[in-house]
């Protein structure tokens, strides 16, 4: 029997009794505590010389931790100036600044990032300059690959609840793991959550919104002893929901908590132990989509707000979740654990990185997004990543020779369930379940070397050989009866199926310093990622063939630049990418179900574009920043099942056969221009309060699927631009603050996705103005 979907109440007392106990030591530690240093925006902290964006652990001497930390934030950022890469970053007071609370917001501030949900999931799609993976099934390896404290995030939905108590966040276009990881085409996502602190620190805020929306963060941190430290922190996000049914009950609550802990111990003055674990729980409604078009008669709406729903009581019957609630929902669990161990020594930095990360995944969707109780899809995934790293760098940046060599390991495991209704088509049997395991193995080697031959001018050489292996096993398809449950015909079992690869890659590169503030690089790669597999509706043998790995070559050429005395900031990138078989979810055939989404492989195309990233602080207490971000791709070569033409022909014949389309020479449909800016002023009220006001905007061009132009145009998403503001009133030495704001000002309509099953056809819509404050609480 499959779980329910029903909250559980015990996970709920447990977060919350955790959360009383986390929060509730700060009243009595008033008196001992130091105010954390208010850390410039857009400050990078990376620390190693070379081409990595991994950081390592920050271990501060025993005096004077805050003004050490002011002082380091310089110096990393001065350094950044100097790293051969274009990375976008972003530190504490710029994610709280420009309010990121879920994954989908970090698009508001890095240039031609797109993250998107799955159409009814919770699982997120990545993309950076076009290179990403639509991965629906949720089994196969990102394009772009997130990182929490150095660990990889393979599974998407990994990353739920995991923006709180953040340290940084650096976002990497581009092909990577030539420095640590594994191999990926599009780049990387890199989050660093806070560490723990010398001295004792805690805080909380609330937050409070439009729709009902209330978070509340918090955390502790401080020593143990003289060579242990600690820091414990949690959030719960309740509410939010903006979309509404015909009758206008309100949908898309958020019901997540989340838990973090990190124990760190400095064995000595060059020896470190970090030990780290998290769990969050979620019980959320589901993404829900507003329906533009459909061949069923249903009513359209022109609010793109309104969402529908149904869930059939026979279905819900048979998987055994609770059929009273017919709201698309989740059930899901997540919890993981890492060691690190440091070592340094005169000559370099040994790291280890163990961990492992678990997924216990129950979704329930409505894929129609419509009144009619078919589409029902229900997600049962039990996933487990397991993931060791070994690396030795070199660590004294003023040395003509860097190098970087490692190894790492990863291994997943999955079990799923795909409970599928397509009672709404003629000739197919209504309820199937496609039932799998699947086991993956990646093994990567890398070394990175960097050697600086004339006072300006450094060369940059890295190779890496990694070899993926992946089985799916047991590929069952049943079909049950919806009126009595039973089960139609034999399960027929696909058996198994495999994909191994295995690939060198690599970089060169140089950079060269003109002045000591304007450096140049350019960099020529080569990214590998490995094939997959479709894992949906399976009902004939052809559908486990696996897809072909896709690779990618890179031209990228670069410039960082600072004038008057660091005041002005001024970066750019332009990139030209080579494509081979990019992998991307199209339409394939499988009778008698018709036209299907499934994976294929366009055999030839390129993407081409620019970033730039400005930031200027022109008098005091005032900071401007300016992202632009352009990208355009193309098919070379690919052909592709034309939906709509293959369904007509089967209402006009009653014979399901493919119709092609042939998008040689077609635009991708990218989003072709990213911009975002801030104005930011602070000034002294009272004598010692403060005020900071701020502006920002967004803008996202429009975003086309060119697969299903022939569906009436629909899957356009139209270009948007977002304004928000905010006004904080802080106390003198920043103990606390109060904060009014408001996103989305123009209350302007747009679009997250888009998406379609069977005739159905929506879209995920963003969300609107929301008005709120924000009080913190810090000792």
């Amino acid at each position: 029997m499959v779980p329910c979907l029903s909250t559980s109440w015990r996970r709920r007392l447990f977060l919350h009794t955790s959360f009383v106990v986390l929060v509730s030591p700060v009243m009595s530690l008033a008196a001992t505590l130091t105010t954390p240093t208010k850390v410039a925006h857009r400050v990078p902290l990376a620390t190693t010389p070379a081409h990595s964006a991994v950081h390592a652990p920050v271990h501060q001497s025993p005096a004077a931790p805050e003004s050490i930390k002011v002082s380091s934030q310089k110096m990393h950022f001065m350094r950044q100036q100097h790293v051969a890469d274009s990375a976008t970053h972003i530190d504490h007071q710029e994610l709280v600044n420009r309010n990121v609370r879920q994954m989908t917001d970090i698009v508001r501030v890095a240039p031609n990032l797109t993250i998107q949900p799955s159409f009814g999931s919770a699982g997120l799609n990545f993309a950076l300059r076009g290179v990403g993976l639509m991965d629906f099934t949720q089994n196969n390896t990102p394009s772009v690959m997130p990182y929490v404290d150095g660990v990889a995030y393979p599974i998407s939905i990994m990353t739920s609840g995991m923006l709180f108590d953040m340290d940084s966040i650096s976002v990497n276009p581009g092909p990577g793991g030539y420095t640590h990881g594994q191999m990926t085409t599009g780049g990387e996502i890199n989050f660093h959550t806070a560490d723990p602190t010398e001295q004792f620190h805690a805080g909380i805020t609330e937050d409070i919104a439009s729709y009902d929306r209330n978070r509340v963060t918090g955390f502790i941190s401080g020593p143990i002893s003289r060579s242990v430290l600690f820091r414990i922190s949690g959030q719960s996000m309740t509410g939010g929901g903006y979309q509404h049914s015909a009758s206008g009950e309100r949908f898309g609550n958020a019901d997540l908590g989340a838990l973090r802990a990190k124990l760190r111990w400095n064995i000595d003055d060059n020896t470190h132990l970090d030990i780290g674990g998290h769990w969050t729980t979620d019980q959320s409604e589901a993404a829900s989509g507003h329906n533009l078009y459909n061949s069923y008669g249903v009513p359209i709406n022109s609010d793109l707000m309104q969402t529908s729903w149904g869930l059939d009581p026979r279905f819900a019957k048979i998987i055994g979740i609770d059929g009273s609630n017919t709201k698309p929902r989740e059930d899901n669990m997540f919890w993981g654990a890492n060691i690190r161990f440091t070592k340094d020594f005169t000559w370099g930095r040994l790291t280890t990185l163990s961990a492992y990360e678990s997924v216990d995944e129950h979704e329930l969707s409505n894929q129609t997004d419509s009144v009619l109780s078919y589409g029902n899809m229900f997600r049962n995934n039990q996933s487990n990543v397991f993931s060791q790293e070994v690396k030795l760098e070199s660590i004294n940046p003023a040395a003509r020779f860097h190098w970087t060599a490692g190894m790492y390991y990863s291994r997943t495991e999955q079990a799923q369930n795909f409970w599928y209704d397509s009672s709404d088509r003629p000739g197919t049997t209504p309820l199937n379940k496609t039932s799998y395991t699947e086991g993956m193995q990646t093994f990567n080697q890398y070394v990175e070397l960097s050697y600086r031959i004339l006072p300006k001018l450094r060369l940059i050489g890295s190779i890496t050989h990694e070899s993926d292996d992946r089985h799916i096993r047991n590929v069952t398809s049943t079909n049950y009866n919806l009126n009595t449950g039973a089960i139609e015909g034999t399960p027929t079992n696909f058996g198994d199926a495999g994909a191994l690869a295995n690939e060198f890659s690599g970089h060169v590169g140089l950079q060269y310093q003109f002045r000591p503030n304007i450096m140049g690089y350019a960099m020529f790669s080569r990214g590998f990622k490995p094939g997959g597999f479709s894992a949906n509706i399976t009902e004939l043998a052809s559908q486990i063939k696996p897809f072909k790995p896709e690779q990618v070559i890179t031209y990228e050429g670069g410039f960082k630049t600072t004038f008057f005395k660091n005041k002005l900031r001024f970066n750019g990138a332009g990139f030209y990418y080579d494509y081979r078989d990019q992998q991307i979810v199209s339409t394939v055939l499988v009778p008698p179900f018709g036209a299907l989404s499934g994976y294929v492989n366009a055999p030839r195309s390129y993407i081409y574009g620019a970033e730039f990233d400005v930031e200027a602080h022109p008098i005091h207490g005032l900071s401007l920043t300016q992202n632009f971000g352009y990208q355009h791709g193309v098919y070379s070569q690919f052909q592709s099942l034309n939906r709509t033409a293959t369904t007509n022909q089967f209402t006009q014949t009653g014979v399901w056969s493919a119709i092609n389309t042939n998008y040689d020479n077609y635009s991708m449909g990218l989003a072709n221009l990213t911009l975002s800016g801030a104005a930011t002023y602070s000034w002294h009220v009272l004598r010692d309060y403060q005020m900071t006001f701020d502006v920002d905007y967004s803008y996202r061009g429009a975003q086309t699927q060119p697969q299903h132009i022939g569906d009436s145009g629909i899957y356009r998403a139209p270009a948007y631009f977002l304004v928000n503001s905010f006004l904080t009133f802080a106390s003198p030495k920043q103990h606390w603050s109060a904060t009014v704001y408001a996103q989305n000002l123009a209350d302007r309509h747009y679009w997250l996705s888009g998406g379609t099953q069977a005739t159905f056809y929506g879209v995920i819509p963003g969300m609107p103005r929301f008005v709120g404050a924000r009080l913190n609480y810090t000792y």
